[in-house]
């Protein structure tokens, strides 16, 4: 999958200055909080690797980290309803054979928003799940294969209802599925937010005037494994 955010269709005015970057990433794109806990965890790993050690301790780490940030207990003086997503994110997908965009409202429970292209997410975890066939029918889904060219787009509304996930109680909060994304996020008080790329995150910094555009598509060419057998 191509992640970019060139050639895109942009209401308002632009600044005189534009910043396009690409990159690609095979497994999942996410934005919101996941990503935010990953990246101080990153962070202080890369400050100090003598506290990550092994797999224990960064467990530990990386729980304190998703405590501290509110990711499993928001602030009481903080509205949760602000930490949502809802209030910086807007979301438009394309669907297959489907050349318009359609723009898809971001629920008001979810902080986290997650693009799966393989069925991969948390260590080997299918957040997606494996729905049934009427539930699919009822939301205008398919069943999904990792060579349908279509991206799982699911949202996770906060620590303990990924903790759920993860374990596979329950599934992620299905959004949409899509063969193209676009997310464009802005921010009325300029403060940043974060996003993901296959386990590595960024802090991505928000603009009070512009929006940041992140367009998600596939790339016109397939990776190859080959057997020297």
């Amino acid at each position: 999958m191509d992640v970019a955010n060139q050639g895109l269709t942009i209401e308002g005015e632009l600044p005189e200055k534009v910043n396009c970057y690409e990159g690609v990433f095979y497994n999942y794109f996410s934005v919101g909080m996941d990503a935010q806990v990953a990246y101080g965890f990153h962070h202080l790993r890369n400050e100090k690797p003598y506290l990550a050690q092994g797999p224990i301790s960064n467990k530990l780490i990386y729980s304190g980290y998703s405590c501290t940030q509110g990711w499993f207990v928001t602030p009481c003086i903080s509205d949760p309803s602000l930490r949502g997503l809802e209030n910086i994110l807007r979301m438009h997908v394309r669907k297959v054979n489907c050349s318009e965009w359609e723009q898809i409202p971001v629920p008001k429970s979810v902080r986290a928003i997650v693009a799966l292209n393989l069925h991969n997410y948390g260590s080997g975890r299918n957040p997606w799940g494996n729905p049934k066939r009427k539930y699919l029918e009822k939301k205008g889904f398919v069943e999904a294969h990792v060579d349908d060219g279509l991206l799982e787009i699911f949202g996770l509304k906060h620590g303990w209802h990924a903790s759920f996930v993860m374990v596979e109680l329950i599934s992620a909060k299905h959004i949409a599925q899509a063969a193209a994304i676009r997310f464009e996020v802005r921010s009325g008080e300029g403060k940043d937010t974060y996003m993901q790329m296959d386990g590595e995150p960024w802090k991505q910094p928000m603009s009070k005037e512009y929006s940041s555009i992140v367009e998600i598509k596939r790339v016109p060419f397939q990776s190859l494994m080959v057997n020297g057998e």
